[in-house]
């Protein structure tokens, strides 16, 4: 708990490539001194939330700009492969590369606390694992990975005798895990956009399709908070601001998911900064009471 008894907590929601949005977001909150006790990551939220804990959100801009994750995503090997493994690729590459942005011994120490939400394949469930539950660094590093080990691209990752894949899958926007840590303030950082463009009704079997994917992105990408009843900005009694891509970013695209260049990475960023901005100077009577209740 922070001095005054204040509990500020980021819910860092997961989004592959729009992640950069998030980056963005975690930006413009530094510069006016929102700064989190508790980070809860899913998914790329969990990369997100290493980087920020180890270099800052100035560090979470700078990775964006110069990490190419594409490249390192496919790396089939003789144990993780289409052929005979559980995934179609290792997940080594993309890990080595994104953990040189990560100071894992010095998460250890951080006063910031770390929770990821992770999917239990033994259970079935999302289940919320911390850097509480690590013995060491190494074991923070096994648990970040899991964290992002999206299936059936990546295979399971083993962390003290299960195996856990992408939280995202379960719970990708875990806002009421906040209310149970007893925060004071939430920050949901989510770069799912919980909207999508008006459309016409849809003739042709592509656009039908299209639209369905979409609808079930969007779902699945706001699990955990899209239900979530804001009552003037408020829930259960702890104010949220809601941090979110407009409709430009919306859709279930693998070109929106998955590729990213620099270009891509500064429209994100400084949407995202823009987003941030507009959320928090927003006055609370504007919140739009039951905006989240649409599915």
């Amino acid at each position: 708990m922070s001095d005054g008894g204040r509990k500020r907590i980021f819910v860092m929601g997961g989004g592959a490539a729009l992640g950069a949005h998030q980056a963005g977001a975690l930006q413009y909150l530094d510069e006016q001194g929102i700064k989190p006790d508790v980070l809860i990551g899913s998914s790329i939220g969990v990369v997100n939330s290493c980087v920020y804990a180890s270099v800052g959100a100035q560090g979470v801009v700078q990775a964006w700009k110069e990490f190419q994750a594409f490249p390192r995503m496919f790396y089939p090997t003789l144990r993780n492969n289409p052929f005979t493994g559980l995934a179609l690729s290792s997940i080594e590459r993309l890990a080595s590369g994104i953990e040189e942005f990560i100071d894992f011994p010095g998460l250890m120490d951080s006063s910031i606390d770390l929770e990821f939400i992770l999917l239990n394949l033994s259970t079935g469930r999302g289940e919320m694992w911390s850097k509480r539950h690590c013995r060491d660094w190494r074991e923070l590093r096994t648990l970040s990975r899991a964290g992002y080990s999206i299936p059936p691209l990546f295979p399971p990752v083993e962390f003290q005798g299960q195996q856990f894949v992408d939280g995202g899958l379960a719970w990708n926007v875990p806002l009421g895990y906040a209310i149970e840590l007893e925060a004071t303030e939430i920050y949901v950082l989510a770069p799912v956009s919980s909207t999508l463009p008006y459309l016409p009704p849809v003739t042709g079997r592509v656009a039908y399709l299209r639209r369905l994917a979409d609808v079930l992105f969007r779902t699945i990408g706001n699990v955990g908070r899209i239900h979530a009843s804001l009552d003037g900005g408020l829930f259960h009694g702890v104010p949220v601001t809601v941090i979110e891509p407009g409709e430009e970013f919306s859709g279930a695209g693998l070109r929106l998911l998955f590729h990213s260049s620099p270009e891509k990475a500064e429209r994100l960023l400084a949407a995202g900064y823009r987003d941030a901005k507009r959320a928090v100077n927003r006055p609370a009577v504007e919140e739009p009471v039951g905006r989240l209740h649409a599915v």
